[in-house]
């Protein structure tokens, strides 16, 4: 079972004023329409097991606006794609990975096993200082700082910052059960049972960062 700090139903307004702001400051969705109504509001750290919306949807659905204070800690993967609910995160977060799709995310430090995946050109994805081996992004509106990770570019090639881009520096660094061969680009789910399994996704020989195949 999870231990939790005890859940509360908020306004938007009444969980941004006890934070002193601090979610206005980063969500657009709050003066967007329809913006956020309630919040499912965690004053404190919280640990859960298993994947971070199944627990949240266990102890409390529906919820559009995911707020902790303190730390969080999710024994298996934060997997938010659809718009609702976002999350904000006051403390440390650690978990297998964090993956964003149309949901607004804002965390502070954290640590994530495999990897941070932002998918898409909806939503945001933004972090402090995190610890992970690897940053993916397709076309996703990121501001994630993680500078012991490698950064692929699962969109374009149109990417000098990113260790790997779209095309030759895809195909020709990894190995080929993760790569789509049609679109030159990582299957990021074949990627991700890859690396839970423990098995290399680097082809012998490639760099650990830097355009291959330039």
């Amino acid at each position: 079972m999870p231990i939790s700090a005890i859940a509360a139903s908020l306004s938007y307004a009444d969980a941004d004023a006890r934070l002193g702001g601090a979610l206005s400051a980063v969500f657009e969705g709050a003066g967007a329409s329809p913006g956020y109504d309630e919040v499912l509001f965690f004053d404190g750290d919280l640990t859960l097991d298993g994947d971070f919306l199944d627990a949240i949807n266990e102890l409390r659905g529906g919820a559009e606006l995911i707020v902790v204070t303190g730390d969080l800690k999710v024994n298996g993967p934060i997997a938010l794609y659809e718009d609702r609910p976002g999350l904000y995160v006051g403390g440390h977060t650690e978990a297998q990975t964090l993956e964003g799709g149309e949901a607004e995310i804002y965390i502070h430090d954290g640590a994530f096993t495999h990897l941070v995946y932002g998918w898409y050109n909806h939503g945001s994805l933004r972090t402090g200082v995190v610890d992970t081996p690897w940053v993916i992004d397709y076309d996703h509106a990121m501001d994630v700082y993680a500078p012991g990770g490698r950064w692929v570019n699962n969109y374009d090639d149109d990417d000098d910052d990113a260790d790997f881009a779209v095309g030759d520096g895809i195909v020709e660094a990894f190995v080929p059960e993760v790569v789509d061969a049609e679109d030159r680009c990582l299957n990021v789910g074949a990627f991700l049972d890859r690396l839970r399994a423990g098995l290399p996704v680097l082809r012998p020989g490639a760099p650990d960062g830097g355009r291959v195949g330039e």
